[in-house]
């Protein structure tokens, strides 16, 4: 059934109509929290000790952590010209679906080796793994949503380190998405199994002294705003930080550093601060910073995820910064990394390419005897319907 657009209409008008009223009332809000952002400068530690006393009254808080750049003061494009090489890996995957007549999954990364200014073809890279019984199933039920979305992190991570551990020239390796995993972590077996995975393929990037970012475009994230907010809080009043009502809701962290960073320049380095992001330690400590990969007539503000080997490595965090600016001016008005494109291009599993799989599983299914329970009555309609 189509949308009733009869009813819908009346409520399209109002959206339109509260629009400029919202619109001013953010611009308001976002003022507020540049003068507090402005008002800290100079008093890092007055803030981080903030911080620090807010996170012990609510272990559950998620906000920013600064490090000790300037929270206001840009950092410049470096001037780098030296060799290097880039690696840069996207996964996609299948979930499995109890309405096929085989429940499979399936991860699919593909990487990409691009060594600028060399005059090589940038070389492909793809890995798949199906997933099926054990593989799907665990003493703790079948790998969720979640559970598979850690694989896929996982294995791209993995096959970057392979491909890492056989340059000779410095590396600067991107994955497209934060580094912390987007849920919080669990306490079943099979998602410390696979954390601690996700760790190991970091620790193989530290070994050797990779560059490692994760590239998030057009982020909504509010990390710096929630710092700010924990800023504006009384110290008698710190037991509040990170509960509701907000001080500055629907502030985005972009819509703050807008006016404050100019074409090829970035933020402060923050560290993260959550539940998932403690159980990153030493050396793999989360961080992050925001960069402005557009132009001057139109700006386009990034999240750069980096670990702390990272962060605190100034050539390191000089040639990723460097990198990332000229990757994107690659693709021209639509700033991007030019190097996570193709690697998205080499991982994207098809719906066709879905079918087939599914039809090549039912066939050596058959060929050899096994029993298939046929799909659900709800795909079977689907199929009917003929609906895309």
């Amino acid at each position: 059934m189509p949308i009733n657009f009869q009813e819908i209409r009346g409520q399209v008008q109002e959206m339109g109509r509260q629009a400029p009223g919202r619109q001013t009332q953010l611009k308001e809000s976002r003022q507020r929290a540049l003068e507090i952002l402005k008002s800290h400068e100079g008093r890092l530690d007055a803030l981080r000790w903030k911080v620090e006393k807010a996170n012990t009254l609510n272990p559950r808080l998620r906000c920013a952590f600064p490090v000790g750049e300037s929270l206001i003061l840009p950092v410049s494009e470096p001037d780098m010209e030296n060799p290097l090489v880039i690696l840069a890996a996207d996964g996609s995957q299948i979930y499995p679906s109890r309405h096929d007549r085989v429940e499979f999954g399936l991860i699919n990364v593909g990487a990409i080796r691009i060594v600028p200014g060399g005059g090589e073809t940038p070389q492909e890279t793809i890995h798949s793994e199906l997933l099926y019984d054990e593989s799907l199933n665990s003493q703790d039920g079948q790998l969720t949503e979640g559970a598979l979305a850690l694989l896929r992190d996982v294995r791209e991570r993995a096959i970057l380190a392979e491909l890492a551990e056989g340059e000779n020239l410095p590396v600067v390796a991107l994955t497209d998405g934060p580094l912390e995993p987007f849920f919080e972590p669990q306490e079943n077996s099979s998602f410390k199994d696979l954390f601690k995975d996700f760790v190991t393929t970091l620790r193989r990037l530290l070994a050797h002294n990779v560059s490692a970012a994760g590239y998030v475009d057009k982020p909504h994230s509010d990390l710096v705003v929630r710092l700010l907010e924990v800023a504006s809080l009384p110290d008698e009043d710190l037991s509040r930080a990170g509960k509701p009502p907000r001080r500055f809701p629907g502030i985005t962290d972009i819509s703050l550093f807008w006016d404050l960073l100019g074409p090829g320049e970035r933020s402060a380095i923050f560290e993260i601060r959550s539940v998932m992001a403690r159980k990153f330690e030493g050396e793999l400590k989360l961080h992050f910073f925001y960069l402005n990969v557009g132009r001057a007539e139109n700006p386009y503000l990034v999240r750069v995820e980096v670990p702390a080997w990272v962060a605190e490595h100034r050539d390191l965090l000089e040639m990723l910064h460097s990198t990332l600016l000229k990757q994107c001016r690659l693709l021209g008005s639509k700033p991007y990394p030019y190097a996570l494109h193709r690697s998205h291009e080499v991982a994207v599993v098809t719906f066709d390419e879905k079918r087939q799989l599914l039809n090549m599983i039912e066939v050596e299914m058959l060929r050899n005897g096994a029993l298939m329970s046929g799909p659900s009555a709800k795909q079977s309609a689907k199929d009917a319907s003929k609906r895309k």
